[in-house]
């Protein structure tokens, strides 16, 4: 399982990280887009990353969604 989420957080195929991008945001935000993918939905989590980054691609949205649950199966 480590090793995966390994490879998720270092297998950045261009300048624009992600997940270093999502470690920025602010408290709120990140509560934000963590609502949207948990209750809300899939659609409202990818409309939100486009949102906030213009420059992320869908793939980087995905990359995002595979780190954030797996930052949430990992704290229960």
């Amino acid at each position: 399982m480590r090793s995966g989420l390994r490879d998720v957080v270092e297998s950045s195929s261009s300048q624009f990280n992600v997940i270093e991008e999502f470690s920025d945001l602010t408290p709120r935000r990140k509560v934000l887009l963590c609502d949207h993918l948990f209750t809300e939905g899939r659609q409202a989590f990818y409309n939100t990353v486009e949102l906030l980054w213009p420059q992320a691609t869908r793939e980087d949205a995905k990359r995002l969604e595979k780190f954030l649950y797996s930052l949430k199966n990992r704290s229960h």
